[in-house]
């Protein structure tokens, strides 16, 4: 028999019925090239409204200082949701990611350097977007998320994050990452309001450097297969992209055009990573602060 702190850990069992019978797709885009960036958000925002979708942009702090008009555009979208990728993308843990081929270590800032590139980043959405910041999507991403890192959650927390995109990595700190790894809380942790959201499958830059980049088709049909796979179990399926990986190859962004709408195709609904943990935390407070999301089931 499973613990709730390991369930809280894995997700399993995780689905959101109360929101959708066919699955929830979560789009977030990680806004990380100072060059690229400001084109990226005015495209991106295009489609988003075209389609009526909703999405989070997560943005590295220099690329908010470098176009801070573009950013601010971006959050008086009603369909946008601004959360951070850290000041400088600095890891919140250590990666040792062993691909088959390689072993490479990226290492983590010291806790001091995360409150300062959190606090930073956060303070620049403020002011320059004129919104707060609650969410944040770890740098390299991690395999657990940061479930084995309650300091770096007590920081974040005390920071004002309340929901996280950490969870992006196997065992073998690669990809992809399995559905059945659903979003849970860090309650075991002490942080029973701290959603994290993970990213699923692969994401865009490790998936479009193994079919090659200009195999759109490629691409496509991977993610189709992924969303065809949530939606008949009925999960979150949470999509990992960037910003200038979007536009290599593909200036005009078609696949996230094509993502969306097969996604929409399928039955699934599209929500930004905010919107997702407003209605989890509402669902948490309901059924009285459970100790994993399971409990949501």
């Amino acid at each position: 028999m499973r613990s709730p702190a390991a369930d809280a850990i894995t997700g399993r069992g995780f689905k959101n019925r109360e929101m959708a019978t066919r699955g929830t797709l979560l789009v977030g885009y990680d806004v990380e090239k100072t060059t690229e960036c400001a084109a990226f958000l005015e495209r991106m925002a295009a489609i988003h409204e075209e389609m009526n979708a909703p999405c989070t942009v997560f943005a590295l702090g220099s690329c908010l200082l470098a176009e801070p008009d573009a950013f601010e555009a971006a959050a008086h979208n009603p369909l946008i949701d601004m959360a951070q990728h850290t000041w400088s993308h600095i890891p919140l843990k250590t990666v040792v990611i062993e691909d088959g081929d390689t072993v490479e270590v990226i290492r983590g800032g010291s806790p001091e350097q995360i409150r300062d590139e959190v606090t930073r980043a956060s303070q620049a959405i403020e002011s320059i977007c004129g919104v707060s910041c609650c969410g944040i999507t770890g740098p390299w991403a991690y395999y657990r998320g940061l479930a084995d890192r309650p300091d770096v959650l007590e920081i974040l927390h005390d920071t004002g994050i309340r929901y996280v995109r950490s969870y992006g990595r196997n065992e073998k700190d690669f990809q992809p990452v399995s559905t059945a790894i659903q979003p849970f809380w860090y309650a075991p942790q002490g942080f029973p309001d701290m959603l994290e959201c993970m990213v699923h499958g692969w994401n865009d830059i490790y998936l479009r450097s193994k079919v090659g980049w200009s195999n759109l088709k490629g691409f496509l049909d991977q993610m189709k297969a992924d969303l065809d796979h949530a939606a008949e179990r009925g999960l979150v399926f949470s999509w990992g992209s960037h910003d200038w990986s979007s536009l290599r190859e593909d200036p005009s962004l078609s696949l996230i055009r094509a993502v969306l709408s097969h996604a929409r195709s399928i039955g699934m609904q599209v929500l930004n990573y905010r919107q997702f943990w407003t209605r989890m935390e509402a669902l948490r407070t309901r059924a009285g602060n459970p100790r994993s999301a399971r409990a949501l089931a």
